[in-house]
């Protein structure tokens, strides 16, 4: 049977993510600690496809378990959320000197 098609943002943003990761829908289940395979694949599978909404718990879980910042699954497009990657893994004082830039450029002195 071939994988539905994730509906929500939030759900193509995690299947791509998990994929990426190079897991299963299993091994991520397992990684949020449901240990029944029965259990976990049938519930990330849930959260793919849109037909659930992780809770703020288990969604913090997930972007642990991906290595991904909460913020990157519910950008409002995609540039937002590659941005929100790449400045989760630039060093603090890079992320404020870009932040920076961002001001200058959102805020024109005329």
């Amino acid at each position: 049977m071939p994988a539905k098609s994730p509906s929500s943002l939030f759900g193509r943003r995690l299947r791509a993510a998990r994929l990426a990761a190079g897991l299963t829908q299993t091994d991520l289940g397992r990684l949020l600690g449901l240990d029944d395979q029965n259990t976990a694949a049938p519930r990330v599978s849930r959260y793919e496809t849109g037909k659930h909404e992780p809770d703020g718990q288990t969604m913090a879980q997930i972007a642990k378990a991906l290595k991904l910042p909460v913020a990157y699954f519910h950008a409002v497009d995609d540039i937002l959320a590659e941005v929100i990657l790449l400045l989760s893994n630039m060093p603090k004082k890079e992320r404020e000197a870009v932040l920076s830039l961002i001001r200058e450029r959102a805020n024109p002195r005329t």
